[in-house]
């Protein structure tokens, strides 16, 4: 199972019908997500001898395929992203572990606080767009 993979790449939150700002964000909460997963992994795994810790790599790709995307590159860059998960390189244990619990709590606490920004972000997104649909006027 693809420890990246998340229900956000399933179903888009807009249905596929978004600006770039959407869908930039809804990239960025499946980024998050993955974070989330790959490092509640890696603490699932924090025992397992020879397991190798591994790391999110995904701000940079969202940051070339925003640029690709602006640059009128066809096809949506944005939505063909997906997080890319490698290992983290650090010293390992005697047993062939590197999982650190320090780092992979750091990793949770961030990706959650991400999360939870991102959220906020596209549910005023959304709720913008309504009201503009909506001509300025509450329902």
């Amino acid at each position: 199972m693809d420890i990246a993979a998340g229900p956000s790449e399933v179903m888009s939150v807009t249905g596929g019908v978004a600006d770039l700002t959407t869908r930039v964000l809804e990239s960025a909460l499946d980024g998050a997500a993955a974070q989330h997963r790959v490092a509640a992994n890696n603490i699932a795994n924090v025992e397992t001898p020879g397991y190798t810790a591994k790391r999110v790599r995904f701000e940079e790709q969202l940051r070339i395929a925003l640029r690709a995307e602006q640059g009128g590159e066809p096809g949506g860059p944005v939505e063909r992203l997906r997080p890319e998960i490698a290992s983290t390189g650090d010293a390992a244990g005697p047993d062939g572990n590197n999982v650190s619990v320090e780092a992979e709590m750091t990793e949770l606490g961030e990706a959650a606080l991400r999360y939870r920004t991102l959220t906020r972000m596209l549910s005023r997104r959304l709720q913008m767009v309504g009201t503009a649909i909506g001509d300025g006027r509450g329902a």
